[in-house]
Formats: structure tokens, sequence, C-alpha cells
């Protein structure tokens, strides 16, 4: 696959780990009862990312049964517990009576793994040689590395392995890493020979296609699905067409991909540019594109295939947009992917 892009500069990580109630639910199983217990309990995080105690401050009740939404049950009455793997939770405490009523609270707990773990690659002084690197609020006690680049299937267990790279080159990796508390954190993530490249179009709160074909299984949607195998087809679509990302603060885009589908190649993009804005007015040009041939071309008469393009002069933005001036022999669009990388 033909990559076309330049190098790029280490950008950091940043999440947060979030616990938000929802409206406490009361249950009646029986009517027997004058007066139900009064259900109440505060989240608080432990000594790592993957532990909470949950302290009960329940009244009038008889007994209790926590469940923590990875199927386990505690009755004590302020447990802790840890989680094994990131994901969405949700902690739901029952206080039953002795009539065997009871009421119930529920709270959302997210472990977000970039929020646990952040991985860094450094130079080493060695030409297009970069060094990986752990942090993390929580003890790591192992972690494996899996290479997919020149050599795919390559591994390594060591916290830091060092990869060289061709110069220019765009990489995926993945790492699964285990806590002393034997939690397991898995993450996929992109590196060139300057640093990590990290995908946030999922993280964009809004995506809008400028037009839509109606077909829920080809819409503007499948653009964002991390999917090379969906599409979006726009059958005669009048140009330019526009698809918009929001964010919810400003984010320098500096590496882009595009991926195109399974069929077609006529319906490829040509001429297209990436742009920013600060108000969703005022447009700046980030990047532009006349191919000399169809993606489906450039990668070898290959389809389903993702394409990374570089922004030479990457700036802060909070709005985004990708706009096709023409597709090539077919008046039809189509496209499997677009991602955002900063």
């Amino acid at each position: 696959m033909k990559k076309i892009f330049v190098p790029m500069l280490l950008l950091s990580l940043t999440a947060i780990i979030v616990s938000c109630e929802k409206d406490q639910i009361v249950v009646k199983e029986k009517t027997t009862s004058e007066k139900l217990p009064i259900v109440d309990f505060d989240v608080v995080p432990g000594d790592d990312p993957f532990t909470f105690k949950f302290v009960n401050k329940s009244s009038g009740f008889d007994r209790l049964e926590w469940r923590f939404g990875d199927d386990t049950l505690s009755t004590a009455q302020t447990p802790s517990h840890v989680y094994l793997t990131t994901g969405s939770f949700q902690a739901d405490l029952k206080a039953y009576n002795k009539e065997d009523d009871n009421t119930r609270k529920l709270v959302d707990i997210k472990i977000i793994p970039d929020s646990v773990v952040k991985i860094t690659a450094t130079k080493t002084g060695v030409e297009n040689e970069v060094k990986f690197n752990l942090r993390s609020k929580a003890r790591i006690a192992s972690a494996k590395w899996t290479f997919k680049d020149i050599d795919p299937g390559a591994t390594s267990t060591a916290l830091s392995p060092t990869r060289k790279y061709e110069a220019g080159s765009f990489n995926n990796f993945t790492v699964t890493i285990t806590t002393d508390k034997g939690s397991v954190i898995e993450l996929d993530k992109y590196v060139t020979t300057e640093g990590i490249a990290d995908n946030i179009t999922s993280s964009a709160l809004s995506f809008v296609g400028s037009t839509d074909n109606g077909n829920t299984n080809e819409n503007a949607a499948k653009l964002v699905d991390n999917d090379l195998e969906t599409k979006i087809f726009l059958g005669n679509p009048q140009l330019p067409l526009i698809f918009k990302f929001q964010f919810a603060s400003a984010q320098s885009v500096k590496i882009y991909g595009i991926g195109n589908a399974n069929d077609s190649d006529g319906r490829d993009p040509k001429n297209w540019t990436l742009e920013g804005s600060d108000d969703d007015q005022t447009w700046t040009v980030l990047d532009s594109r006349t191919l000399p041939s169809s993606l489906y071309t450039l990668g070898g008469n290959k389809f389903k295939q993702l394409f990374y393009f570089t922004v030479a002069n990457p700036k802060p933005f909070i709005f985004y947009r990708w706009k096709i001036d023409a597709t090539w022999s077919e008046n039809n669009f189509q496209a499997s992917e677009i991602r955002l990388f900063r």
C-alpha cells in the first residue's frame, strides 16, 4: 500500500475515568411494607484506576445486595471492588427491608483505556528508532506488544521495547497490559518515527454528512465506524460533498486516513480538501489533494484499504470538514472510512 505522508510530532493523550449517577429507581416487589428502605451510596476511587470503594449511605434496611456490572455480587456493608478489564459498568445497590421489599440505586462507572495507561514513543538517537514507554497509575506487572508493520506478528514482552521503522511510515501496534491485581488493558495505536499518532475520530461530538441516501446500510455514519468492510454510497451527489466534525475542544490533526470501498474505483474521491475552523464559518485549508489515479490503483488494485495523508502545518481547530470536489469516472461517490489523528 502506498503511503503519502511526512513525520509528525508526538502529542500527549488525555482521557478521564467518568462516574455519573443515574436517577434512583424504586422497586416494590411486595406491598406488605409500610416503609421502604432509603438507598444511597458513594463511589470512591481506590489506589489504582480499577479499584473502587462503595460507601453505603442507606438506612432502614435489613440486608444489601451489591452488583458491580461484571457478574460479581457482594452483601457487605461497604465493599471494595477491583474491575479486571476496562469498559463501562453499572454498579447496582438494592436495599431490602424485613418484608423483602427493596429500593435500588444505579451508578455508571467508565474505565477508559487511554485514561489508565499513557503510551509514548521517543527517539533513541539511532536513526528512525523509537523507544516505547508506559505510564500508569496502576502498577504494571507485564506487557505484550504486537507490531503490525514490516514483519507483522513480531512481539515483545519488554515494558519499554525499541522499534526501528522506515522513515515516513505509519505503523500499527497493539499492547496488552496486566496490572499487579490482574486487571487487563488493551490498546491499539499507531506510531511514526516521530512518536505516537492518536486516533481522535470517535471522540468527535457530532458528525454530519452534507447529504445522505436514506440507506442505513450505506450512510454517512459508516465513514466513522472504524470498519473498512462498510461504506457510504451516494448516487449522483451534488458536489462539493462536505462531511463535518465537531470536537469539545480544539484539536490539531496531523495525519488523516481515507479508505476506499469494496468495488467500482470510479466512485473514489479524486479532488478534496481538509479544512479547519474555530467558528464553523471561516475555514482554513489544511491539506489539498488531487490524486494521480484512484485510491484503488494507488493501492495496487486492491479494495478496502486505508490511505494516510499528512497535514504539513497543523493548527488546533474545533471544527473540521472533508470537502470532496470531484470523484473519478462515475457520477457516484463512495468511501469506507475517514480517520483523524493528532
